[in-house]
């Protein structure tokens, strides 16, 4: 007979979320042993946590509790239809008739209680990150809407912008809160929550598989740079592609319309990167939105632009000296996929202009729009850099092999060791 444990950090979020809301067994939950825990219709609290995480239990603890007064896919759907209406951007991608008919009709989806109540817990845990889901749900509907998705497709992609983040719920809080750098040994604790959130939901309902996809896959890049799995373009679900987008913007625009440009820069900045038809939709909508005029010249970073590049070349040779034909021929496509990104990232870096600006005449350089393109590029880069060691990292340990990572060990250091600039987009 199967047995299940209970994750520590999800159970601790449950009592949290117990002392403001009742959270209620919708069938007895026993452990192993055959011992009732709790009775269908009782409570959970604060007094029972050490019964929940030192017992494994017949079946998960989540499947067999649903929270009073919680999250519903109706207020879900109508706050981001609100957020439309309060967020010049997010009006410009999603505000037209298609997508707000699209939001409309999701009032009416179905998501099983223990998942209404995971999402609840979501909410009480981090209010911002669950008004950030909301975001992700208007986009996906302005994206679908754009394109003329099928009514099917559509309501999936919508339950996947509500679900996409749940596997967050089971990772180590510190992880996600840290203001400071994670080393890629850190990251793989974050790495694992969309492929945490497809397991959590293929085991909990009977979602359509393509939504499963589009949770595990939310994260994965067409030219292979996401996580967790590396996934290239022809092996993820086309929905998985388009919630990619609309995930990667909605953290800026969040913050309102002055990051729009940014957000657009973010999409196109490395070729083949995102979806294209959804990035397109994107970035014809933020055309519609003013950008701020700057009066004041930012700086142009020229050495954090050169230093990041050097450390791109340097990746590069280390990575020419592993010995690949000593391993497997997977670990010698990771190497191929590796170089072939390491030249992207320094053609986009090139491409800007700034690595040449020391030796341009002065009103060349004088605009700051164009000054601060070069920082965003920068800085999209820097991250795109730190991205591709943490998942060096995590290709490297699934290998298994202590020898083929201690060879790619000086490449990940390199790549992680880049320059720190502000945040760029999509990097959660």
């Amino acid at each position: 007979m199967a047995t299940y444990s209970t994750n520590r950090h999800c159970v601790e979020k449950l009592l949290n979320l117990s002392e403001s809301h009742a959270i209620v067994a919708t069938e007895d939950i026993y452990d192993e042993q055959g011992m009732k825990l709790l009775a269908r219709g009782a409570t959970i609290s604060r007094a029972m946590q050490d019964r929940l995480l030192l017992r494994k239990l017949r079946a998960p603890l989540e499947s067999s509790l649903a929270v009073e007064g919680g999250v519903t896919i109706g207020e879900l759907m109508q706050g981001a239809i609100d957020l439309i209406g309060e967020i010049p951007a997010l009006a410009a991608v999603a505000g037209g008739r298609a997508a707000r008919e699209i939001l409309r009709d999701g009032r009416a989806l179905h998501l099983p209680p223990p998942l209404l109540m995971l999402l609840t817990c979501a909410r009480h845990a981090n209010p911002d990150s669950f008004r950030s889901t909301q975001i992700v749900a208007a986009l996906c509907a302005g994206i679908a809407g754009e394109l003329n998705a099928p009514a099917g497709d559509a309501q999936v992609l919508l339950l996947a912008s509500v679900l996409h983040d749940l596997g967050e719920i089971y990772i180590n809080p510190e992880y996600l809160r840290r203001q400071g750098h994670l080393t890629p040994r850190e990251w793989k604790h974050v790495a694992t929550h969309p492929h945490v959130g497809q397991l959590l939901i293929g085991n909990l309902t009977t979602l359509p598989k393509s939504l499963l996809a589009c949770v595990g896959q939310h994260h994965e890049r067409h030219d292979g740079s996401g996580y967790p799995a590396q996934l290239s373009r022809h092996e993820q679900h086309q929905l998985a592609g388009w919630l990619a987008v609309a995930d990667a913007s909605a953290a800026l625009i969040a913050r309102g319309d002055s990051c729009s440009k940014r957000v657009s820069l973010a999409l196109r900045i490395v070729p083949n990167e995102f979806d294209r038809d959804a990035a397109d939709v994107m970035i014809r909508g933020l055309q519609k939105v003013a950008f701020g005029t700057q009066t004041s010249l930012p700086p142009l970073g020229i050495d954090a632009a050169q230093r990041l590049l050097e450390r791109i070349q340097a990746a590069g040779d280390l990575l020419a000296r592993v010995p690949l034909n000593r391993f497997a021929g997977a670990m010698q496509a990771l190497a191929t996929r590796v170089g072939r990104l390491l030249d992207s990232f320094a053609m986009s870096l090139r491409a800007t202009g700034i690595l040449d600006a020391a030796t341009l005449p002065g009103e060349d350089i004088s605009d700051p729009g164009l000054r601060e393109e070069m920082q965003q590029i920068v800085s999209e880069v820097t991250w795109r850099a730190r991205n591709l060691a943490r998942n060096i990292q995590l290709a490297s340990e699934a290998e298994g092999n202590e020898e083929l990572l201690a060879h790619f060990q000086a490449v990940i250091n390199v790549l992680d060791d880049a320059p720190t600039t502000q945040a760029a987009v999509g990097n959660c």
